[in-house]
């Protein structure tokens, strides 16, 4: 991943954004080598530095809770996929660093907007689709 990372920043990239998890954490180290920006996932990643101007947080814990919350209550079914969105929580973004911090605005915005079905061809699979 760092490889890939340090060819597409030598082609002009300013923001990396890995999309491998832990596997990817060249693709963030390529990005403090060469002075740009990069963006986490899976996990909040800012840890790994000011380099990192947020994160796309898949909420595991929430699935969790609420798989339990409905099993407690006896509504769990089973068989079932687990859907996260941003609307139930299941799924947004990290910290964001204080480059990212002027984007803050737009971004929640986006968030909202998503959330309440205003933005709704949102691609729901890897190889797109809505």
């Amino acid at each position: 991943m760092q490889e890939i990372a340090l060819d597409q920043i030598a082609k002009g990239s300013k923001v990396v954004f890995q999309v491998a998890g832990q596997c990817g954490l060249g693709a963030i180290d390529a990005a403090k080598e060469k002075s740009v920006q990069a963006i986490g996932v899976d996990a909040d990643q800012a840890y790994l530095g000011p380099q990192v101007i947020t994160s796309a947080v898949k909420k595991v814990d929430v699935a969790v809770f609420e798989a339990i919350k409905a099993a407690q209550d006896g509504s769990w079914k089973g068989g079932a996929d687990v859907v996260a969105t941003v609307k139930s929580g299941g799924v947004g973004i990290g910290k964001i660093s204080v480059t990212g911090q002027k984007y803050a605005d737009q971004v929640k915005q986006v968030q909202d907007q998503i959330a309440g079905g205003e933005i709704a061809d949102i691609p729901d699979t890897v190889g797109g689709g809505t």
